[in-house]
């Protein structure tokens, strides 16, 4: 197949993110949904600060009880969405921006509903296992789509700009202080809620992306090597590292490619590869642990 010899990768992933397009709006729509209910039934009544933007609403009404912590997230959002539009540019930050935008406005439709539901239960922890189990699917089931819900993520890819540890690492650090924050406005047992519920929905949504690990491993076997190692290059912004392989069956002599992506890239990657090839033979593992390699700075994609 020789479809993607003449498009550059722009053209390869807008075919990428189209196909599917319903089945991932849908899930997308209903992710955002999720998490919206489980900040409003469960987050905002019980003061669990998770980490996120919501968690920063949550301990400013702490201190100011007038601000609603669903207009901070609308203002805090509405603040990154323009940062990063003028440092990651419109192209990297399309997805952000349209997942910041949903998950804002269904925060808003959905907070009347603890009133209407008027459902409790017996012992906080109970509304802390739901909240990281509820939230924690509905963040899967965004981030699986390639999207995300802004506030910290977007926090943290325009860190990523000008530092280059891995998302992950950054989030984690983000979360970090938002639950000594929290912490500190309502005390040490909100530190124990909030690492619970983090660690149950880290939890789930690293199991729905494939895996536990933050990266992905792919030993790839194509007959469109090229256009393969340019899209990991300069989509994925990873290096590739070629092997000499010899088919045991065919006794074909041929290249076998190595990446290293970061597990929120698995999806892309995944269907990319198969685009460009429908037959090519791929091989994804977890990776653990990463030192050295080839980064983007080293690869001179920089702007």
């Amino acid at each position: 197949m020789r479809l993607f010899r003449k498009k550059d990768t722009k053209k390869i992933t807008g075919v990428v993110l189209q196909k599917d397009a319903m089945k991932k709006a849908f899930l997308f729509v209903v992710g955002c949904l999720i998490s919206s209910l489980s900040y409003n039934l469960f987050s905002v009544p019980n003061n669990f600060v998770d980490g996120g933007l919501g968690g920063v609403a949550i301990v400013i009404n702490h201190f100011f009880p007038n601000v609603d912590p669903r207009l901070t997230i609308f203002i805090g959002n509405t603040i990154l969405v323009i940062i990063m539009l003028f440092v990651l540019g419109k192209g990297k930050s399309l997805m952000s921006v349209v997942g910041a935008v949903t998950y804002t406005l269904f925060v808003y439709l959905t907070k009347d509903l603890p009133a209407l539901i008027n459902f409790s239960f017996d012992n906080v922890l109970l509304y802390v296992l739901a909240a990281g189990v509820v939230g924690g699917f509905g963040e899967a089931l965004v981030y699986k789509t390639g999207f995300n819900t802004g506030g910290n993520s977007i926090v943290a890819l325009i860190i990523q700009k000008y530092n280059k540890k891995p998302l992950g690492v950054i989030l984690r650090y983000i979360a970090i202080a938002v639950v000594i924050g929290g912490g500190l406005a309502y005390g040490y047992t909100s530190i124990m809620y909030s690492i619970i519920i983090i660690c149950i929905s880290t939890y789930l949504v690293d199991k729905m992306m494939i895996g536990i690990s933050e990266s992905k491993m792919f030993y790839i076997h194509t007959n469109c090597e090229a256009e393969v190692k340019e899209f990991i290059i300069k989509v994925i912004e990873s290096g590739v590292t070629e092997f000499e392989s010899h088919g045991a069956f065919s006794h074909k002599k041929q290249k076998m490619l190595m990446c290293v992506v970061p597990t929120d890239k698995y999806s892309l990657l995944r269907s990319a590869i198969k685009e460009i090839d429908p037959d090519a033979f791929i091989v994804v593992g977890d990776c653990y642990e990463v030192l050295g390699g080839t980064k983007k700075k080293r690869l001179g994609l920089d702007e």
